[in-house]
């Protein structure tokens, strides 16, 4: 079985054909999580419907103090690995509220609500989403404003050079001699309710196209997300499918101009970046699983560049606002991806929801 560019890319017959497609989805986990069976689950993300249960599983974890030669392996063999409780608790929720705090002005929080409780005041989520292109160009946009404007704050720019963080990187890469983040922090919000906002199915290396592969990501969750509150979901066994994906756009993109080649939204690419708008037919064309997790404050998710990964849809039965952060890690003495390596809001690189970089 292989993709057909018609289900997967709008308008776009150069699609690649993954050839690795397995003859059955994987059947193999536990159902059940925390109190939560993934059988019952409703989650989907910006089109194409529902994600049958048959297509879903829980993203494996290990805790922060596990053997570091365990998760290394997991990272490895998996493209992916989600490290319980990393960072103290204490230091995601203050950076949470200080976020929020900045973000009430707007009209987002519910009335007489705590600000770290994230809690949605119930209003058309049409009017603060500020995911969609549109609202991107205007500048009346309140609530993209103070966004940007909470992105310059001491304690949220600092949030991710918290020792215990760059300690474990340095752990995780320890072939790194100079391990580095880069300055970009991407922070986005994921309202309950708001459709077409979710983060497309994507990898990281087509907005990294400046360096060879080799960066890690680290999602963080700012707060508590449930497994239906639009957390990441990442695309099982699909390291090798991203690798042999990012081959084939490269040779599509040869002949066109260089800045053009590395360039995650170049005339071969998606309106608007991403794969696919439509996670649950390409985990059907794919024959593979979403992975979906029940995120903890503290917890950090580490995948590599060529792992495929999307969100979903905020169906929070709290009414919480989905609040994370991702920064980009690697070695500086390799070819430096000098894009990511600056503060600001350039369009290129600033793209979590909608062109899928998260």
């Amino acid at each position: 079985m292989t993709l057909t560019s018609t289900l997967i890319v709008d308008d776009l017959s150069a699609y690649p054909k993954p050839e690795a497609v397995p003859a059955e989805v994987r059947s193999d986990g536990n159902r059940l999580k925390d109190g939560w069976n993934i059988d019952d689950l409703h989650i989907e993300g910006n089109e194409g419907g529902k994600i049958p249960s048959t297509h879903l599983a829980w993203l494996p974890s290990l805790p922060a103090d596990a053997p570091i030669e365990d998760i290394r392996a997991a990272y490895e063999r998996d493209g992916v690995i989600h490290v319980k409780g990393l960072l103290p608790r204490e230091h995601v929720m203050e950076c949470r509220r200080r976020f929020f705090e900045f973000l009430e002005p707007a009209g987002i929080l519910k009335e007489g609500t705590d600000p770290v409780d994230g809690i949605y005041c119930g209003e058309d989520p049409n009017q603060f989403n500020p995911h969609e292109r549109d609202y991107r160009i205007q500048t009346n946009n309140e609530l993209l404003q103070l966004t940007t404007t909470a992105g310059y704050d001491p304690l949220i720019m600092g949030f991710t050079d918290h020792p215990d963080l760059l300690d474990f990187i340095g752990r995780l890469m320890p072939e790194w001699k100079k391990p580095s983040r880069y300055k970009k922090q991407l922070m986005r919000t994921n309202i309950p309710h708001a459709y077409k906002s979710a983060t497309r199915v994507h990898y990281d290396q087509m907005y990294l196209r400046g360096q060879k592969p080799g960066t890690l990501t680290a999602w963080i969750p700012v707060g508590d997300i449930s497994p239906v509150s639009g957390g990441l979901m990442y695309l099982e066994d699909s390291l090798s499918l991203g690798i042999e994906m990012e081959n084939k756009w490269r040779a599509y993109n040869k002949n066109l101009p260089v800045d053009e080649q590395m360039s995650g939204f170049n005339s071969n690419m998606l309106l608007g970046g991403g794969l696919t708008r439509d996670c649950t037919t390409f985990a059907l064309r794919t024959n593979r699983r979403w992975l979906v997790g029940q995120y903890e404050a503290g917890d950090v998710v580490f995948h590599q560049c060529r792992m495929i990964h999307c969100s979903a849809n905020n169906e929070d039965p709290d009414e919480r606002i989905r609040f994370a952060t991702d920064v980009r890690f690697t070695d500086k003495l390799m070819r430096f991806e000098d894009r990511w390596d600056e503060y600001g809001d350039e369009e290129e690189v600033d793209d979590e929801e909608d062109a899928g970089d998260e």
